[in-house]
């Protein structure tokens, strides 16, 4: 596949996959996740798998057993049990899975390529270039594609003040797009706060930053 080829199969991919955002114009907290998953897929919103119920234990206690994705997504029928949804946005990185295993429908060879490289991107997060083109390539439509939902978000929610980068990838990538000319610089940035993924949430120690963000909800 040529690199134009390459880049258009990119956005394609992108587009087929996308996994919506879940925006709420009133919200003060942005949630930044990785990419979607099989749940994810499967719903239609971010964080509607387990990583998703590990956030909204954390947020609304060890009881909760439904995943904030779904408490956002449907936020109207969920908000007298659990207050604040309207607070919280989320957002992934990647608007469409970097995983082939997400993906249960038979991917096109095409599509498997591009797959295949996001899935060397996840792994190797932390270089700022690659030495294969075609990383390069595809990390830059993907990073371009970020920056655009993120400022979109930022634009559209006139209350926000927080963006939470939840693990490695969500924070290497946000500190990537070149954010501080524009109306991102004006959040404050939650760093160290890990992906909710095999319960790190409720096992991390940098969680306290996060913790005092929630309380000034109430």
């Amino acid at each position: 596949m040529s690199r134009k080829d390459l880049a258009t199969k990119t956005k394609a991919y992108l587009e087929k996959y996308r996994v919506q955002d879940l925006i709420n114009e009133q919200a003060v907290v942005l949630f930044i996740l990785e990419s979607p998953h099989v749940q994810e897929v499967k719903h239609g919103y971010p964080v509607a798998g387990s990583s998703g119920v590990e956030m909204a234990k954390f947020i609304y206690g060890p009881a909760t057993e439904l995943p904030l994705g779904r408490l956002v997504k449907h936020k109207s029928e969920y908000i007298k049990q659990y207050p604040n949804l309207d607070k919280f946005a989320l957002l992934n990185v990647a608007p469409a899975p970097m995983q082939s295993s997400a993906i249960e429908t038979e991917l096109s060879v095409e599509e498997q390529q591009v797959v295949e490289v996001l899935e060397k991107l996840r792994v190797n997060y932390d270089a700022n270039q690659h030495r294969k083109p075609e990383w390069n390539i595809v990390k830059k439509i993907l990073l371009s594609n970020f920056r655009q939902r993120l400022v979109s978000a930022c634009q559209n929610c006139s209350e926000l003040e927080y963006i939470v980068p939840c693990g490695r990838l969500a924070a290497r990538y946000l500190s990537l797009i070149d954010a501080k000319k524009d109306i991102i610089k004006e959040k404050q940035v939650i760093d160290g706060i890990p992906h909710p993924a095999f319960n790190q949430w409720s096992r991390a120690d940098s969680m306290f930053n996060l913790k005092e963000v929630l309380a000034k909800l109430n």
